[in-house]
């Protein structure tokens, strides 16, 4: 087990000292040592209410093999020596003396797992309280920081106690669970917004559910986490739209110019609805649960959590456009009423507006994949009070997620969904059949207009891919940012993070990129990470207004190690061109090794015939020895003498021809070597054992492991329509017969690479998981010596 800590501040004495005392301790540097011990040792186990039941406390943990910390204290130690103190502080940390470790060998054991520890004995009572304050804020065997599990068994049960005003309350920079998550108003109302996207002539008006501490009411202003959440209110059955892939590639007659695929927006301006009173109470309980991990870590710390559908979701007006402009000013619209800026009202109809008058005017907007895409969606808009968003999982460009380089492409795992699919699947009014009655009509005209205008046939970005490219945007950022995002997300894939990192680079805010070795999911719950501990110091920072250095404090740049488990590598930046970086050019007729340098791209049929599946494919294009090997070229590179670091953006230039006027073309990036490598998805290791503030909810900890062994494991891929040989608007036409070149990146990676395993390419046609099934047997040629792989090494 490693606890990597990225998250903890090192303060001096004066700092130290004040913050003990503001939570509770009583360090005094006149007092001796055993008295500072014998006063303070106690007070680390909340859930004990008497001094007998606190004795019993200290009498279960082991000091040595012969004596109790109870006796150790009662013989008033004049020091303590740093491997007792630390066989008492694993302990403590949630370790068992003889499964975990040892009482022997505690300080061999810290090392291991990566926990800190003073330099020497504790030979006076500020080297206790050094120490102790040490400890307070390192991680425990459950995720969380020592202080913070106190917390949760009580610590600050009576901190607001007498206070006429609920405060808020920071330790080592971080805001401390000294509110109750329990005990909430949970409040619905609605926010109207600028947009008719139903078009029956009245602003569309949109749900929104808070869940907010109750120590508000007595004046506590708190900061909001926000999760625009279109599957908040549920989901629909989509089996009936989602799309067979088409056996066909359609030959392109039209190549757009820039113009024509730029979307300029149409403003529309639609009267108010009348203010016809004022209430501070709303009408109507939030009857759904908060449904992310982070928001209720931080409702104990003092911040409310808000849940917004947007339109055409279940309580709100209008219909679902996937991704289009509405739904971010949606978004916008809730920030802009919690900052003030905007009017809310108690209901859809009577006119009672309700304001967020216990708002600080400070939102940050948190979520994974859809979540976290209208958190980059509405930080585009530059809307003010916005102060930073979390962005998890989340798509930059939604042409990036349906479509590449001119080709119609599925998210993986979901063969068949396009914009259309995830707009039924989102549009949850119709869970609520008197509702959709006044709206059947416009969503299905809406629902017919996304089918047209997504453009299965060719697969080229135009201007309704423009409209949701929020990229295009990036100048008006004024939100800091953090990016997470899985390394092997084949869903929204890396390039949607990783071009929108690139993008923001010269922006003067804020950045933080973290990258993990798993699939399309939250880091929160990793337990080799403290995750939800930075972000606290983040929040902190942002939102509150602690000066804690966060942006200093945390790295620019967290990626997990692929090969050694449970590390994580910090950095200034990801794959730049720079002086850590360097670039190494493979021309694939004289440094890749292969038999041949043609294929017929068969791989429909040898698909259909083996009555595989999409995760099938998957798992067998990428084997050393496949039944696809007729329908592709395998290509090996040299293997690597000493550990190597891909890092970036891979880049394939391919000088071919084949025998038809179009083609599907991809090609994989692939680790070689028997390996026990990670699996995709992170498992289980400790079932409810993250505890998200007192009396609360718990949640399991998870952490991405080795698995069997394998041959070979994907590290990147790409696809490009042939014809889209200059970019995915433009298109050339192909001569079968004549040769032709093509351009295009593969996903973005991060990969170490040990000696004795090698890299290989695989190139070839129709990808089964992931495009169109074209049955044309298409025969390339590739001209191998006039190719190359250009690939970004960390040195």
């Amino acid at each position: 087990m490693k606890l990597n800590q990225f998250g903890r501040l090192t303060v001096d004495q004066a700092t130290q000292l004040k913050e003990l005392t503001a939570i509770g301790f009583a360090p005094d540097l006149t007092q001796p040592l055993a008295a500072a011990a014998a006063a303070a040792y106690p007070l680390l186990f909340p859930e004990s209410h008497s001094e007998t039941a606190k004795q019993q406390a200290l009498a279960a943990l082991a000091v040595t093999a012969d004596q109790d910390l109870a006796q150790f204290l009662a013989a008033q130690p004049t020091q303590i020596s740093r491997p007792a103190f630390y066989a008492v502080a694993l302990q403590l940390l949630g370790f068992e003396a003889g499964t975990d470790y040892q009482l022997n060998d505690s300080l061999a054991f810290m090392a291991k797992t990566g926990l800190p520890t003073v330099d020497g004995d504790l030979a006076t009572t500020a080297d206790f309280w050094a120490a102790l304050y040490l400890l307070l804020t390192t991680r425990t065997k459950h995720l969380v920081t020592l202080i913070d599990d106190l917390a949760v068994r009580g610590f600050y049960c009576d901190f607001q106690t007498g206070k006429a005003v609920p405060a808020h309350l920071f330790f080592n920079g971080k805001a401390q669970d000294v509110f109750d998550a329990r005990n909430l108003h949970r409040e619905v109302v609605w926010v109207e917004s600028d947009l008719d996207t139903d078009h029956d002539g009245k602003r569309d008006m949109l749900e929104t559910t808070i869940f907010r501490p109750k120590e508000t009411d007595a004046g506590t202003k708190m900061p909001v986490l926000f999760t625009a959440n279109p599957y908040f209110h549920g989901t629909n059955d989509v089996d009936w739209i989602t799309h067979k892939p088409d056996p066909k590639l359609a030959v392109k007659t039209h190549s757009y110019t820039k113009d024509e695929v730029t979307f300029q927006p149409q403003p529309a301006a639609l009267p108010h609805q009348p203010v016809n009173g004022e209430s501070k109470t709303a009408e109507v309980y939030g009857d759904e649960n908060g449904i992310y991990m982070l928001n209720d870590y931080m409702l104990g710390r003092g911040f409310v959590t808000v849940y917004s559908g947007g339109v055409g979701t279940r309580g709100s007006d209008g219909v679902r456009s996937t991704g289009g402009t509405g739904e971010t000013d949606s978004a916008v619209a809730v920030i802009e009423w919690l900052t003030g800026k905007r009017r809310a009202f108690t209901n859809r109809t009577d006119g009672i507006e309700i304001k967020a008058w216990w708002c600080n005017g400070k939102v940050a907007m948190t979520g994974k994949s859809y979540l976290g895409t209208l958190s980059i969606a509405a930080a585009t808009s530059g809307v003010a009070g916005l102060k930073t968003v979390i962005a998890e999982s989340a798509i930059s460009s939604w042409y990036d997620y349906y479509r590449e380089n001119g080709l119609v492409v599925a998210p993986g795992g979901f063969q068949g969904e396009d914009a259309d699919v995830l707009a039924v699947d989102t549009f949850s009014r119709q869970k609520q059949a008197g509702d959709l009655l006044k709206v059947k009509a416009e969503w299905d005209k809406a629902l017919a207009a996304i089918g047209k205008a997504q453009d299965r046939a060719f697969g080229d970005y135009t201007k309704w891919w423009d409209e949701r490219n929020y990229r295009n945007q990036l100048k008006n950022i004024k939100a800091d940012v953090v990016i997470e995002h899985g390394l092997n997300d084949w869903n929204v894939k890396p390039a949607n993070a990783i071009r929108f990192w690139n993008g923001i680079q010269a922006l003067p805010i804020q950045k933080k990129l973290f990258l993990h070795q798993g699939q399309h999911t939250y880091l929160d719950n990793i337990g080799s990470l403290d995750f939800a501990d930075q972000m606290n110091l983040w929040l902190s920072y942002e939102l509150l207004g602690v000066k804690n250095a966060a942006p200093d404090v945390l790295p620019n740049v967290t990626v997990q190690d692929n090969v050694e488990a449970e590390t994580w590598h910090t950095y200034k930046n990801f794959g730049t061109a720079d002086a850590d970086h360097e670039d190494q050019v493979y021309n694939l007729q004289a440094d890749l090794t292969g038999p041949r340098a043609s294929f017929a791209d068969t791989a429909t049929a040898i698909f259909n015939d083996a009555k595989e599946d999409s995760d099938g494919f998957e798992a067998e294009i990428i084997k050393p020895h496949s039944k696809y090997d007729s329908a592709r070229l395998w290509l090996d590179l040299p293997q690597a003498a000493s550990d190597q670091t891909l890092e970036g953006v891979p880049h394939l230039q391919l000088r071919l021809w084949i025998d038809q006027p179009t083609a599907i073309l991809s090609a994989r990036l692939v680790d070689v070597g028997d390996a026990k490598r990670f699996a995709p998805v992170a498992g289980v290791v400790q079932g409810t054992a993250w505890p998200l503030g007192f009396d609360y909810k718990t949640v399991s900890i998870q952490e991405f492991k080795p698995a069997k062994a394998t041959a070979s494991k994907l590290v990147s891929l790409g696809h490009v329509n042939v014809q889209n040989q200059q970019n995915a608007y433009e298109n050339v036409p192909v001569t079968p017969g004549e040769p032709f070149t093509v351009d295009f990146d593969l996903q973005p990676t991060h990969l170490h690479l040990p000696a004795g395993r090698h890299l290989a390419l695989i190139i070839h046609g129709a990808d089964m998981a992931q495009t169109q099934r074209t049955e044309t047997a298409v025969n390339f040629h590739i001209d191998r010596a006039g190719s190359t792989l250009t690939l970004r090494y960390r040195k």
